[in-house]
């Protein structure tokens, strides 16, 4: 199941701004944009592919400002909350259409599924890992379950990411990202995935009540 392009710009935006608020490592180090992971590479050592059923949260912080998007997966039927209990609460629910809910305003916008783009991977966790271009991982701790790596992207001496995987789920927990100058090194942003579990409620897929349809699309 994959998303139409209303939903494609109604979630990548909210994604871009999550970025480019903390992107100044990469503006001052890399001349590559950041991209978002499509089909899980193999020289990652360690899994991507998402469980299912499976729902949790991203939060994500730059410095002392911090976002948040649920998630919830079932077989086909999908959902992305963006910035949950708070004014700009909105989501993306795919389920025998697409619908885009804006929570504040209580309406709902209709859309076909997109049909044309059978070939891609789009993960619901593709932000926690949203960087593609790394050129080699070391392992330098376990705790519990958890493993964590050092990454080098694109062979950079002024960048090093640390992402903590979690055997116990199959999953990516944690990214965070630091620009190195000299002998100082300093956290830009984090991408965490928290309170991750492999039960959803059906409900989760139903549009809430009370909500108004506007729009229709195709």
């Amino acid at each position: 199941m994959f998303l139409s392009t209303p939903a494609k710009i109604f979630h990548a935006a909210w994604l871009l701004s999550i970025v480019l608020a903390g992107c100044n490592l990469w503006r001052s180090n890399e001349n590559s944009a950041v991209t978002f992971a499509s089909e899980p590479k193999s020289e990652y050592p360690f899994s991507t592919r998402e469980p299912d059923p499976f729902q949790a949260e991203i939060v994500i912080r730059t410095g002392e400002n911090e976002r948040r998007i649920s998630i919830a997966r079932s077989g086909n039927m999908r959902r992305m909350d963006f910035d949950p209990e708070s004014d700009n609460h909105h989501a993306v629910l795919m389920t025998d259409k697409e619908y885009l809910l804006f929570f504040k305003r209580k309406v709902v916008e209709e859309h076909a599924l997109a049909t044309n783009a059978t070939e891609l991977y789009e993960p619901l966790t593709a932000p926690i890992l949203n960087l593609r271009d790394y050129a080699s991982f070391n392992e330098i701790n376990r705790d519990g379950s958890v493993v964590e790596f050092s990454a080098r992207l694109n062979d950079s001496a002024n960048s090093e990411v640390l992402i903590f995987f979690d055997e116990a789920i199959g999953l990516p927990v944690k990214q965070e990202f630091y620009r190195i100058e000299g002998d100082e090194r300093t956290l830009q942003y984090s991408v965490e995935l928290r309170d991750f579990r492999r039960e959803v409620d059906g409900a989760m897929f139903q549009i809430p009540s009370g909500f108004r349809r506007v729009g229709q699309g195709k």
